[in-house]
């Protein structure tokens, strides 16, 4: 290359440069269109079911003032206030929508946040007064069924109430009954639900003639909300003498778990007397002996065949007494457990204690020149903490005594080997 073209390169390289910048800029371009594209295509689409919603709710307005009027008159006022509050407050929310609209609409330009914003109110205020409307006129509308069914519904519920009412006795007689078994705190769940229901039933039988008187004179006055009130009168009267019934049953129930958990009772406190019969310590005997004892008293009263009984207190009561001898048991146990081991270790204790003293004893013996006093007491201790695991009546201690044994023994073999180097170790 000439000195002439030495500019040549640097134009290449800045040609490179401002076309890889055209393409970036360009692509940034591309993407920005099709995400505004993307907003305003979303925005428009949010427009529009604003729109919807508004006309809906505009045109379901009319309909409910038409709906208000027909049930004012034949409900009355009174029971159409709720009804009549909720197309105002519709009414109020939509003429809220219809200014945002405007502002959409007017020649004044909107931002996006703001097109945004008041879209999303318009349809949320549309919405909320659509709902609130249409469950109005559905209440109204089961309203109107049950008047025209009023006389259908009405035989209907005198023939349940009817029912209910035979119901009665044989409450009364399963309380009866129960009360020669069950005491009366088992029973003060549902012990007065007869009268309850009895009360409730003349409560519907109350609302059902009104209805009735109504519909015989041929009144244009409801009749729905008397036979509603007949009607939750026999629910709650079903309810009570169903809990009596249910009641009985869970009272059944817990008395056969009382019994299977007697009978289990039994069964420990048989394993705790073996137990303390054969313990060797006298503490954890008598401890045993005081929670079977106390455990024997409950479960003697609890079996007593002229008692009433609240099983869900029985059961909490003598839990309560396993539980304590339970843990006296366990506790009992473990500690006859620990003098077995014991017991089972001394063995062997003790045999490789006395065969430690006769080696190192021979080895002295053979050495009596050489080994110093230092090894000889040290087997001298270990002679006598043998005679006195030997003597004790305590396995626990007789093990420990004879591991102590053990110990010294091997120290003096030490010592002693010590004291005579040059002699081969005992074997």
């Amino acid at each position: 290359m000439t000195d002439a073209l030495w500019w040549l390169p640097s134009v290449i390289v800045l040609g490179v440069v401002v076309g890889v910048i055209w393409l970036f800029v360009a692509a940034s371009r591309r993407k920005g269109r099709r995400i505004r594209a993307a907003e305003h295509a979303e925005l428009t689409d949010r427009a529009r079911t604003a729109a919807i919603s508004l006309v809906r709710a505009d045109d379901l307005i009319e309909a409910a003032t038409d709906e208000l009027g027909f049930a004012i008159a034949q409900f009355g006022e009174r029971a159409t206030a709720d009804f009549a509050a909720a197309v105002e407050v519709s009414r109020r929310q939509l003429r809220e929508a219809f200014a945002l609209k405007q502002k959409l609409d007017d020649a004044q330009p909107d931002t996006a946040a703001e097109t945004r914003q008041w879209t999303e109110q318009i349809t949320r205020l549309a919405d909320e007064a659509t709902a609130r409307l249409n469950a109005q006129t559905r209440e109204f509308d089961s309203k109107r069924v049950l008047e025209q069914n009023a006389p259908l519904q009405l035989d209907q519920v005198r023939r349940r109430l009817d029912r209910a009412a035979d119901r009665l006795a044989g409450g009364t007689a399963t309380l009866t009954r129960l009360a020669r078994s069950y005491s009366t705190a088992a029973l003060a769940p549902f012990s007065g639900n007869v009268e309850r229901a009895r009360t409730a039933i003349e409560a519907g039988r109350r609302a059902a003639d009104a209805a009735a008187v109504r519909l015989a004179d041929g009144a244009t006055e409801p009749v729905g909300d008397q036979i509603s009130a007949a009607e939750q009168a026999l629910f709650t009267a079903t309810t009570l003498l169903d809990a009596i019934e249910i009641g009985e049953d869970e009272l059944h129930v817990g008395f056969a778990s009382l019994g299977a958990a007697l009978a289990g009772a039994e069964t420990e406190l048989a394993e705790a007397r073996a137990l303390r019969d054969r313990h060797d310590e006298s503490d954890a005997s008598a401890d045993l002996n005081r929670v079977i004892a106390t455990a024997d008293a409950v479960v003697a009263e609890l079996r007593r065949p002229d008692r009433v009984s609240d099983p869900a207190v029985d059961l909490a009561r003598l839990r309560k007494a396993m539980d304590g001898l339970d843990i006296t048991r366990s506790d009992a146990r473990n500690r006859q457990l620990r003098r077995d081991n014991a017991r089972e270790a001394y063995v062997g204790a003790r045999l490789a204690a006395r065969s430690q003293i006769g080696l190192t004893r021979d080895f002295i013996t053979a050495n009596r020149g050489r080994v110093g006093a230092d090894a000889r007491t040290r087997l001298a201790e270990a002679e006598r903490q043998l005679a006195l695991a030997e003597a004790e009546a305590d396995p626990v201690i007789a093990l420990d005594t004879a591991r102590r044994a053990m110990t010294h023994a091997t120290d003096a073999e030490a010592l002693a080997h010590y004291d005579a180097p040059s002699a081969p170790p005992a074997l």
